[in-house]
């Protein structure tokens, strides 16, 4: 299928924020976390990364453990400096080797770090009290940033949406439809959600590889409570972009579904945002959806099954 006729009778969308005139962009738009596929080069690292977005993004496991890590690291330094100036200024006298000693320089260090102080061993020369003050003051503005990102982590407004796999192209009313589906995964409460689909195209236009930006409609843009899951329609007809277009025409043109959805959280008294795409290989063609409610076995209740939202059949021609 010759993708420029789609745009003879389509307006290109030019306001994305991605490139659709050079062809110098490469692979998918969005990965499928939502984030935008763009590595940042020509300035330095350090002023490339915000240190706070990295360590409020990590998940929960690496966070945690990054922080032990950073805590352990902090008191071998100080003990090391401890070690160093003699363990006979912390208080030790009695003889203990050399690997004995070390352990109780890290102890104390940690003891000074968290403010505990449980007076057992204490510096007893002003250089050794000179590092403990130290250690106490880093320790005190450490543990405020911890804090702080801890409270971040939790108190960052998320969506909490799991979307499907993949996205088919299914029978509906007397043609076809792009549909996949989204479900809320936590006890959330989330109204007034919105959903805004773009296709991309990469075609040759004046004999360059050039990316196209075009809007599918939904027949369900807004949706008043998402309690359920929630299944977006795209329906091909004759003013769709992918009309006529069969599954190599899709991998040949790179075609990349991006999805953007936006709803209110009454927990977070906030809008919350999430987003993804589905590339070619993620959409199955010729399949359908399998219900994933049902009815509580004392049908007082609806029962949403999460571990189906990815499930499908496929349908026989």
């Amino acid at each position: 299928m010759n993708m420029n006729d789609i745009f003879i009778h389509s307006n290109s969308i030019n306001d994305t924020g991605f490139d659709n005139t050079t062809g110098n962009s490469s692979g998918r738009v969005l990965n499928k976390d939502g984030s935008s596929n763009v590595e940042k080069t020509g300035i330095s690292y350090f002023r490339r990364v915000s240190l706070f977005h990295t360590l409020i993004n990590l998940n929960i496991f690496s966070f945690l453990l990054l922080a032990f890590a950073i805590f352990v690291l902090t008191n071998i330094v100080f003990a090391s400096i401890y070690f160093f100036l003699g363990v006979d200024q912390i208080g030790i006298t009695s003889k203990l080797s050399p690997t004995q000693e070390f352990y109780e320089c890290f102890f104390f260090s940690a003891q000074t770090l968290t403010t505990v102080g449980y007076g057992v061993v204490h510096p007893t020369s002003f250089a050794t009290n000179l590092l403990a003050t130290f250690e106490s003051v880093f320790g005190w503005m450490a543990f405020a940033v911890l804090t702080g990102l801890i409270y971040g982590r939790f108190a960052k407004p998320k969506a909490y949406l799991l979307f499907s796999k993949n996205a088919l192209i299914a029978p509906h009313k007397d043609g076809q439809a792009l549909m996949f589906r989204m479900a809320p995964y936590k006890n959330n409460t989330l109204t007034e959600g919105e959903v805004m689909l773009n296709v991309t195209f990469r075609i040759y236009e004046n004999d360059k590889i050039v990316n196209k930006f075009l809007p599918l409609k939904v027949e369900l843009p807004k949706i008043t409570s998402l309690s359920l899951n929630w299944t977006v329609v795209h329906y091909i007809d004759a003013d769709s972009p992918l009309y006529g277009m069969c599954k190599e025409d899709y991998e040949i043109n790179s075609t990349e579904i991006m999805v953007f959805v936006k709803a209110f959280d009454e927990h977070f008294s906030n809008t919350v945002q999430q987003r993804t795409s589905y590339g070619a290989e993620d959409i199955v063609h010729g399949a359908k959806f399998v219900q994933m409610f049902r009815q509580s076995d004392d049908k007082k209740t609806t029962v949403l099954e999460l571990d189906k939202l990815h499930d499908y059949n496929m349908i026989k021609v």
